[in-house]
């Protein structure tokens, strides 16, 4: 029994139908991604600068829209269902330094707001009272 073949981007399995040779504009139908894309194909190596372990296939500018490739081969279990990639980097850096991810400042609140900016500025100086 052959593995199932699975979109690179949401998991979702693919139908059973597909032609043997994949078409390039083939679409995942519940996530709508390319599928012809570097992600699915068995010789992708995102270790490798090329990101292609095979040895004469061009370089691909991007690995996850469709592209023409002539060495692409179909990979099961292309999906790696890893999660987002900013939170696992930043869990493993945190990690690393020992980090606690709630003392982050948060990134999408607004800064304090001061009723002037120049004192601010003075305080970073050393000179709070203005004077030069």
């Amino acid at each position: 029994m052959a593995p199932t073949l699975v979109c690179w981007r949401c998991g979702e399995a693919l139908r059973d139908d597909l032609p043997r040779i994949f078409p390039r504009l083939e679409k995942c139908r519940a996530c709508g991604s390319d599928l012809h894309v570097c992600r699915m194909c068995r010789f992708y190596a995102p270790q490798y600068t090329t990101k292609c372990s095979h040895d004469r296939a061009e370089p691909a500018r991007e690995v996850d829209i469709a592209n023409f490739c002539q060495h692409f081969r179909l990979r099961p279990g292309a999906h790696s269902g890893d999660g987002d990639v900013t939170s696992r980097a930043r869990g493993e850096l945190d990690a690393l330094f020992g980090g606690d991810p709630s003392d982050a400042p948060d990134p999408t609140a607004e800064p304090a707001a001061s009723d002037d900016p120049f004192d601010e500025l003075k305080s970073l100086f050393g000179k709070p009272d203005g004077s030069s």
